[in-house]
């Protein structure tokens, strides 16, 4: 016969198993991860290797994103217009983590006026486990924002971080 107290400790042990295992979820999905951009080695259309750093007092938005994104293809078009109104002082980059083909494809379907970039490594990689990721760089390189997911791209917060 198993004795009451065996029994509140499994249900004791079983929350906090749920309940760490909800805070990993979260962490990995909701919470962007740092990335050193700097380390970020990226690709462009013509095969250019480089790294993503703003220019010289301009900030910079880094979204990681994937031509099948259904997320991405709603947030994008958000992006383009918050930048064609309001944020043309900020340079964008969006990367993904898949060839230079689907990349140019992609590019060249939607015509975004952004700078577009592969990495060779997984998103995983980076840790970087939900699309899209967003990074706001001010122009000292510094990350001042990160959101997975949706991005408010008119919100005071966006306005003041993305102020050259």
């Amino acid at each position: 016969m198993v004795s009451n107290r065996a029994i509140r400790w499994s249900i004791l042990a079983a929350l906090a198993s749920g309940i760490l295992l909800i805070g990993y979820t979260y962490k990995k999905y909701r919470i962007a991860p740092r990335i050193a951009f700097p380390d970020l080695r990226v690709t462009d259309a013509l095969g250019a290797k480089g790294t993503l750093k703003p220019r010289p007092g301009r900030p910079l938005v880094v979204v990681f994103y994937a031509s099948w994104c259904h997320d991405c293809a709603r947030e994008l078009p958000k992006l383009n217009a918050a930048w064609s109104k309001n944020l043309q002082q900020v340079d964008v980059a969006l990367v993904t983590d898949e060839g230079i083909a689907t990349m140019v494809q992609y590019r060249n379907l939607h015509r975004y006026p952004f700078a577009f970039y592969t990495i060779s490594e997984s998103f995983d990689t980076y840790g970087v486990h939900a699309i899209p990721t967003t990074y706001v760089l001010n122009a000292q390189g510094e990350t001042v924002f990160t959101k997975v997911g949706d991005v408010d791209w008119q919100s005071a917060e966006l306005a003041r971080v993305t102020s050259p």
